[in-house]
């Protein structure tokens, strides 16, 4: 099961948790994919424990003080220390990363922020073409 919210981000379903422990007493695979920062850290650990066998993809881009310049209204600071928590619980975390013009020049410092954590690091080149995306469309391509 891949949970990955296109209109809003999976944690805001009121029974999330519950299907959390669903697949896990079932021995289903699976994913979450989320760049929401809207909860408390006590409702993070109680996910993270409803299922210590799914995978987090934490879409954070770039430093995680700038990630709010293109995921509008996100705390990158705290969901990034939520990343850390569930990599402590030991659950399969990754960092999600779009390259953007204002974090192009940090890659380097994010890649060795999550080596010094043990989070493995995934990189994205985006090609979106959207209407007033122009001043995020990165100046060059960026490969690891």
């Amino acid at each position: 099961v891949n949970f990955c919210g296109q209109m809003s981000d999976p944690i805001f379903h009121p029974n999330f948790i519950d299907m959390l422990k669903y697949c896990y007493e079932n021995n289903v695979n699976t994913r979450i994919a989320t760049a929401a920062s809207h909860k408390k850290s006590s409702w993070y650990k109680k996910a993270f424990l409803a299922n210590k066998n799914a995978q987090w993809v934490f879409g954070i881009d770039g430093l995680p003080k700038d990630s709010h310049k293109y995921r509008i209204n996100q705390d990158g600071v705290h969901l990034f220390e939520m990343m850390k928590m569930a990599n402590s619980l030991g659950l399969k975390v990754v960092w999600q990363c779009i390259v953007f013009r204002y974090n192009e020049n940090d890659i380097d410092t994010a890649m060795q922020i999550a080596k010094d954590n043990e989070i493995c690091f995934q990189l994205i080149n985006s090609r979106r073409n959207r209407i007033n995306y122009e001043h995020y469309k990165a100046t060059k391509r960026i490969y690891v």
